[in-house]
């Protein structure tokens, strides 16, 4: 199982932690720099949320992000549900003993489109694995 980080330097992405005390923001992605920041006061499952969320702007055109920014960040949100969701389907023998509402809650995901979007990346997932096979 990759870590965050270890996703974010295959992409040639640092990551690199800041003081948060106060921020608006828990994570930004700097596309010109390549780097995510993220609030270091953040706990582990938190950063790695923000890390896959802020990867998932890798490709978005930061003059176009005023104009877009709910599909971005529903975008981003959809890639950082792909990495906990490939994550989590590697604690499983059985996919189908997974259920998503856990999964969901476990995540502190609450939003109509994220649990379209946990049902569309796991069938994508499973799927995906099973054609593997």
């Amino acid at each position: 199982m990759m870590s965050p980080e270890s996703v974010c330097a295959e992409n040639g992405i640092d990551v690199v932690f800041f003081d948060g005390r106060g921020a608006k923001n828990k994570g930004i992605f700097n596309k010109n720099q390549k780097v995510i920041l993220i609030d270091s006061y953040l706990d582990d499952h938190e950063k790695k949320k923000v890390i896959y969320h802020e990867l998932g702007h890798k490709d978005h055109d930061p003059d176009y992000y005023k104009r877009n920014r709910e599909l971005y960040e529903l975008q981003a949100d959809r890639n950082m549900i792909h990495h906990l969701l490939k994550e989590e389907l590697t604690y499983y023998d059985d996919t189908k003993d997974f259920n998503y509402l856990h999964f969901m809650e476990k995540h502190k995901l609450k939003s109509m489109a994220n649990e379209v979007m946990v049902k569309e990346e796991f069938n994508a997932l499973v799927n995906e694995n099973w054609q593997d096979k």
